[in-house]
């Protein structure tokens, strides 16, 4: 194949040409080609479609209701009842281990000591002490 240089060959002419005053008559030549017909509108809400939505919306309501009902009543659980679970199925070191730093800082924030609670626990123990000395 031979080399071919744009700076010393003349240019090749690509075979095509633009006519005259193209751009400028494209907007009114396409206009009459597209079709002059009217569009027919069609509604989108016919009177059906109103009452078809408005009985499944009664009825979605109507299922929903129940539904959300019995699931907020079986989510509910006593202090009591999660107390009793945790004693019973894990030791405190268990707890402990599960508790993030930031869990056991709130802990350690949010209880607050009582001075009667502090002395009567401090009698408790001194009462244990002297029945285990005997």
């Amino acid at each position: 194949m031979k080399d071919f240089n744009l700076d010393t060959q003349p240019k090749i002419k690509t075979g095509f040409q633009v006519p005259e005053n193209y751009f400028e008559q494209f907007e009114a030549k396409m206009m009459e080609q597209l079709p002059q017909k009217e569009t027919k509108v069609v509604s989108l809400f016919h009177k059906k479609q109103v009452w078809i939505s408005s009985i499944a919306a009664v009825l979605l309501v109507m299922i929903a209701i129940p539904v959300y009902q019995s699931m907020s009543k079986d989510t509910t659980i006593e202090a009591t009842t999660l107390e009793n679970y945790l004693v019973s199925e894990y030791s405190t070191y268990d707890i402990i281990d599960k508790l993030s730093t930031e869990d056991i800082n709130a802990l350690e924030n949010d209880l607050t000591l009582n001075e009667d609670a502090v002395e009567s626990y401090l009698l408790d123990t001194q009462n244990i002490d002297y029945y285990l000395n005997q």
